[in-house]
């Protein structure tokens, strides 16, 4: 197997990366609510792209993306989608000979890797919600509201320019934005309903009893300027959990992966390479 290798398990399409020479274990990457705009296995460059942030962490661990299954396989809550990566997690785990992988999940991802520690300790070893509190701020509930009303509508080029608007700043969030003009003609996803099934699932997620019931260490990673979540919802995360950790990246947003690359990786890599 080379150093980026792509695949199905169970339904869902992933992107591997091997990790180097140090690397011990596996960290398993559940993206966030983007997933049903572009799953990794929808294209080669959008896998090849997510590779390359994927090789950010292999000095640690071998690294996957996994998205989920077109039709999300009938799941419509953030618990029920955890359910169906749990059983991709025996599969993934049995195909690299170890007991446990650590967990990093993206946004929405986040909300699903909540319920997967919480449900399925004995296949986590560490958990990352990476830019995930406890649920949606009132804004971000808001900008879900609306981007479901877009979605609806099939007006997809404003949820991309939005979107790109929070993901990068500057020059780089212009061009992104630019770039999608054509959107409302030529971006309907493969899956349509899965997106506004994610969102409703986003906005009907409440994870304060489940972070209760996580007994693995978890690291919370999120921004004070983040436009879905705010900082009260990333501490209480951190509090309910009965081994939590909190990084906080002051003036931060939805833009740590892209534009905070050192503060957003260098709280995972520092939580990975730790003893627990």
């Amino acid at each position: 197997m080379g150093v980026v290798a792509t695949g199905s398990i169970h339904g869902h399409s992933y992107v591997r990366v091997q990790g180097g020479g140090d690397a011990d274990g596996v960290l398993v990457v559940v993206p966030g609510l983007n997933d049903p705009l572009k799953r990794v296995g929808d294209a080669r460059w959008f896998a090849g792209l997510m590779a390359l942030y994927l090789r950010r962490y292999r000095d640690a661990r071998t690294v996957y993306m996994l998205s989920r299954p077109p039709g999300l396989a009938g799941a419509r809550t953030t618990r029920e989608m955890a359910g169906h990566y749990a059983t991709a997690l025996d599969a993934l785990a049995t195909a690299e000979g170890v007991e446990r992988v650590d967990l990093l999940g993206l946004s929405l991802g986040g909300f699903v890797v909540q319920h997967l520690a919480a449900d399925r300790p004995d296949r986590v070893d560490r958990a990352i919600l990476g830019l995930a509190g406890t649920e949606l701020s009132t804004a971000g509930e808001t900008r879900l509201q609306r981007w479901r009303a877009l979605a609806r509508g099939e007006r997809w080029g404003p949820i991309y320019r939005d979107a790109y608007g929070l993901v990068a700043t500057g020059l780089r969030a212009k061009l992104l934005q630019a770039g999608s003009a054509g959107y409302d003609l030529l971006a309907t996803p493969r899956h349509p309903s899965d997106f506004t099934a994610s969102v409703d699932a986003s906005l009907a997620h409440d994870g304060r009893d489940a972070l209760h019931d996580v007994p693995v260490p978890t690291l919370v990673v999120g921004g004070t300027d983040d436009p879905f979540f705010d900082e009260r919802g990333f501490r209480d995360a951190t509090r309910r959990l009965p081994d939590g950790r909190l990084a906080l990246l002051d003036g931060v947003g939805h833009d740590a992966v892209i534009e905070h690359p050192e503060a957003f990786d260098g709280a995972i890599r520092r939580f990975l390479t730790a003893d627990a």
